[in-house]
């Protein structure tokens, strides 16, 4: 599982990006820390450059 966490005060966003594997899929979810309730999960991940 890979996790990856960004919270900045500035800008009021807050969210945990979490990769893992179930079975044969990946999957990816994005969630508010704060808000059990704000989350969306995908099984399609894409790799970035940053």
């Amino acid at each position: 599982m890979a996790t990856h966490t960004t919270e900045t005060t500035d800008e009021a966003i807050r969210e945990t990006y979490e990769e893992y594997d179930v079975g044969d899929t990946r999957l990816a979810m994005i969630a508010d820390p704060e808000n059990e309730h704000a989350w969306i999960q995908s099984d399609q991940t894409e790799p970035i450059e940053q």
